[in-house]
């Protein structure tokens, strides 16, 4: 369980700001979106016509620049000093001061270069781009259109000052937060800041709750948004650190760059070898004494001991291991930037994961519709199967939808073959082009809209049965328009049509239906009752319901080209309904399913509503009866102790801030659980940065998300993160066996150093012996044992959440492989120093000792499986591994210069059968333990937890 630290909320708009006028500390009682318009200016002592020159500057004097802080990047010193506090670390560069004190310059040469090596590597890794602040600067507008003095001018965004009124326009990005003055159809793209699909409608006028979230905050216009419809003019109410982004900044600054599970288990490691390391050291020292030895060959022991304990290998080839697996990554779409992040995607037990553009498409998709017969009974179809029943009537309707529309497909996405004239044989229906070409896989070609997606999504389904909007457009141009305005709720735009005049509509049913006098039918107009307004509202509800957005549809007649002021939208003809959403990625469901069959639990975190996230969350089985949908308001309400419970039960969490997704990400940390997190937008860059691994995605995210992630999706498929988790499994239980093979070793020479000064026996192994054995031999086995394939089943296992390196299960079997081999490298030893003195003992000794370790890499492979019967595959790595390590002691023990610096002699034949025969024997001793954990398990004792 991870301690907790949560940073004070966000404040109400503009309160961030440190520096700001006096006037300000006024507003802190009042958010600025809930103040009327009046009270707002008053309290910026500002007016509708800006602020003087003279007093802008004055402003920017005292509060400085419209831009976000900076943080200075860590310095090399502090990487250095970083690295070297590592206990592991501390334990070599002690060894290598006694050495070099005692003279042993072979011995301390070597080990600094072990040092100096592993912190190069360490420093390479942490020489990591911090530019998430970078990124949010690069997202702020460059100018401004600013009125100051009564006069417009065009300024640079960073001069901005609270009490400046900026004005926008279709197009603009949104240069500081602003409360608007007024607006006319303002829209703004909110996406990377709420996770809305839809641009979100301004109305200066709206009154809003001081406690809304800030989706629905329809008076103000954040800073990095851009206006996709409409014009509006505001008044500066935060500018830099102060504005919603600049929050998200500071939570970025402020969070401490946390530890993986895997740097915890390492440091937690460490650790255990430094107590292990000292206490052996002393032991030794103390029992020498006790017998009377010399102090100095003592401590030449006690050197070995301590390099003896630590697995000079581990830390780099952990490395390798995770740089390996970083490339299998990323030929499966998933960059990882950060390395441990491989390890620790392995271990994770929950997936927090936006929405918008990660679960959905990030597009708005009409997927239902409903014409004038379908009313009748109550339905909507799938497009598909509207236009197989009334093909006639599904012409009118995309004759209306790509008339009344601003958006545009971007130049070359019109589909080619598509109706020249939208339809006009018989002027109804769709023309028989075909939909657009698919990609090769089968895919729809990509839809790229300019415009608000809403409108993208009508000229899509327009393009989808064979209409061009394009060339329709060009056929039936537009005579006078009726903008959407939030008070109509529609918008009207006026054509020729084969010499008549017809006004095209569209807009809220409940803004609509009272202004239509008839429904379309397959046989033309009729007028419209009742009963055919009910039906209406009804489908209308059942859409909704469904959590979709309802747009309604109609036409009229018009005698002529209508004046400024003439009512175009009476007596209109009702065509139909459609429903549309951001549709989930076909392949998100299988993936949320493999998740939890694997263990991880998929938890949504949006910023949309709760109804629409919930429908979502329904259709991809990540929400389920019994689980809780948490809102960012209920959110606001709960306490630690209240969120810490509901985040066990909650797989949906809706309207939140970027503050409460930290919350929720702490929550479930604090809960013990290891906490992936996937985005895209600016709003989820603190919380992929707290939790154990960021996920951002690679085509949809922004440069925010990308830089505070630890892993991109190249793809942007949540199956990829599927690929990552079991690539993250793969590497973590290989880094177990690399773990396993090295510490064993490790251990069986402490037990013969201990076991020698407690029966005051001569050194059986010199310190050049035990860094041979740690590094030369027992490198490449590691390396090859890091790139081992895949159980089967490892998707079918739980997440392994030991808080260690090695399970209980896999330490016993380390302590009594090490005890074995240090058995028979004890005898051996004694064999030798019988048959020829200490020196053939201490070469018989660190053969056994080399050779063993030799032999373990190949059972090494699985903790249960036989030697001769891996499941996963065959690795080609280890055995070219094997041979080499082997000839490297080959070269050792039988080149006479090689084998006179190491401390050794020769071995006659009957001393090679022995080393060899007491290796081989701890290959057998470990099979014999894994047939005998097989047969356990036959027993029904159970297999939780044995991954091959």
């Amino acid at each position: 369980m991870e301690p907790r630290t949560t940073p004070s909320p966000a404040a109400p708009e503009g309160t961030a700001a440190a520096a700001a006028p006096s006037p300000r500390a006024e507003a802190a009682a009042t958010p600025w979106h809930a103040k009327p318009t009046n009270v707002v200016l008053a309290a910026l002592e500002t007016s509708p016509d800006g602020l003087t020159d003279a007093e802008a500057r004055r402003r920017l004097a005292q509060n400085g620049p419209n831009e976000l802080a900076s943080k200075p990047p860590k310095t090399l010193g502090a990487m250095v000093r970083e690295q070297l506090g590592d206990p592991m670390v501390l334990i070599l560069v002690v060894a290598a001061v006694l050495s070099a004190l005692l003279r042993e310059w072979a011995e301390a040469g070597i080990i600094f270069a072990i040092v100096v090596v592993n912190a190069v590597i360490g420093i390479v890794q942490e020489r990591k781009a911090q530019s998430s602040l970078e990124a949010l600067r690069s997202l702020s507008a460059p100018t401004a259109r600013v009125v100051r003095g009564g006069a417009e001018e065009i300024l640079p965004a960073r001069d901005l000052v609270l009490g400046d009124v900026v004005l926008l326009d279709d197009g603009s990005m949104v240069p500081a937060d602003l409360r608007l003055l007024d607006s006319a159809s303002l829209r703004a793209q909110e996406a990377s800041l709420t996770g809305e699909s839809v641009p979100s409608e301004k109305d200066a006028d709206a009154a809003v709750a001081p406690g809304a979230p800030l989706g629905d905050r329809s008076t103000m216009a954040f800073a990095t948004s851009i206006v996709t419809g409409g014009r509006g003019r505001g008044v500066v109410t935060a500018t830099g650190m102060g504005t919603e982004v600049g929050q998200i900044a500071g939570l970025l600054e402020g969070d401490e760059e946390l530890d993986t599970p895997l740097k915890r288990k390492l440091a937690s490691f460490g650790k255990l070898l430094t107590i292990v390391g000292v206490a052996a050291a002393l032991a030794v020292v103390a029992i020498g004494l006790a017998y009377g030895r010399p102090f100095v060959p003592l401590l030449l022991l006690a050197v070995s001991l301590a390099i003896s304990v630590i697995p000079e290998s581990l830390p780099a080839t952990a490395t390798i291991v995770m740089a390996l697996g970083v490339q299998r990554m990323a030929r499966h779409e998933a960059l990882v930037r950060r390395l441990p992040a491989v390890e620790t995607l392995g271990g994770a037990t929950v997936i927090c994961t936006d929405k918008t553009g990660t679960l959905t498409e990030n597009r708005m998709s009409v997927v239902r519709v409903a014409l004038g017969p379908d009313l009748d009974r109550d339905t909507a179809q799938e497009p598909a199967a509207a236009l197989a029943a009334h093909p006639a009537l599904f012409g009118d309707l995309a004759f209306v939808a790509a008339l009344c529309n601003d958006a545009s497909f971007a130049e070359g996405e019109e589909a080619p073959g598509a109706a020249g004239n939208g339809g006009a044989e018989g002027e109804r229906g769709p023309t028989e082009g075909g939909r657009p070409p698919a990609a090769a896989d089968g895919t729809a070609a990509p839809d790229t809209v300019i415009g608000d997606p809403t409108e993208g999504a009508l000229l899509v389904m327009a393009r989808d049965i064979g209409v061009d909007p394009a060339a329709l457009r060009a056929s039936y141009p537009r005579l006078a328009e009726r903008p959407f305005d939030s008070d109509r709720k529609r918008m009207a735009t006026v054509h020729e049509r084969e010499g008549q005049v017809v006004a095209a509509v569209k807009g809220a049913l409940d803004g609509l239906l009272p202004h239509c006098a008839f429904v379309m039918d397959d046989d033309g107009p009729r007028p419209i009752t009742d009963d055919d307004r009910a039906h209406a509202l009804e489908v209308a509800a059942r859409l909704s319901d469904e959590a979709l957005r309802v747009l309604a549809f109609a036409t009229r007649a018009l005698p002529a080209v209508p004046g400024d002021e003439e009512d175009i939208e009476r007596e209109l003809v009702l065509v139909g309904l459609v429903g549309m959403m951001d549709p989930p990625r076909p392949d998100v469901r299988a993936a949320v399913d493999t998740c939890r069959t694997a263990g991880v639990r998929t938890v949504m975190i949006t910023g949309d509503h709760a109804a629409t996230a919930r429908t979502i969350g329904e259709e991809l089985d990540i929400y389920r009866p019994g689980d809780l949908v948490v809102t960012g308001e209920e959110l606001e309400e709960m306490d630690d102790a209240a969120l810490d419970d509901a985040v066990r039960r909650a797989s949906v969490f809706a309207r939140v801030s970027p503050y409460h997704k930290l919350r929720i990400v702490r929550a479930l940390k604090h809960d013990g659980e290891v906490t992936a997190m996937t985005g895209d937008g600016v709003n989820d860059a603190p919380a992929l940065k707290a939790a154990d691994i960021g996920v951002a995605m690679g085509i949809t995210g922004t440069d925010v998300a990308k830089d505070a992630a630890d892993m991109v999706l190249l793809d942007d498929r949540f199956t990829t993160i599927v690929y990552a988790v079991r690539e993250g499994r793969r590497v973590h239980r290989n880094i177990q066996k690399v773990v396993q093979f090295l510490v064993a070793d490790n251990l069986a020479e402490i037990v013969v150093l201990l076991a020698a000064v407690a029966l005051n026996w001569n050194a059986p192994l010199t310190a050049v012996m035990i860094l041979w054995v740690n590094l030369a031999t027992a490198t490449l086995p590691a390396l090859a044992l890091g790139v081992e394939p895949a159980s089967r089943h490892i998707m079918e296992h739980p997440p392994l959440r030991a808080g260690t390196l090695l399970e209980g299960r896999q330490a016993r079997r380390v302590v009594f492989q090490g005890l074995f081999v240090a058995a028979f490298a004890l005898l051996a030893f004694v064999v030798g120093r019988e048959a020829g003195g200490d020196a053939v003992g201490r070469t018989m000794a660190f053969g056994v000792l080399a050779f063993s370790q030799v032999l373990r890499a190949v059972n090494q492979r699985s903790d249960t499986d036989p030697v001769w019967d891996r499941e996963g595959g065959r690795n080609p790595q280890l055995v070219w591994a094997v041979a080499a390590s082997t000839a490297l002691m080959l070269v050792v023990l039988l080149v006479p210069p090689v084998r006179e610096a190491f401390g050794g002699a020769a071995m006659d034949t009957w001393q090679w059968a022995t080393v060899l025969g007491l290796a081989f024997l701890s290959l057998v001793q470990t099979e014999a333990a894994k047939a005998i954990g097989r047969w356990r398990a036959r027993r029904g004792q159970g297999t939780a937890g044995l991954q091959g």
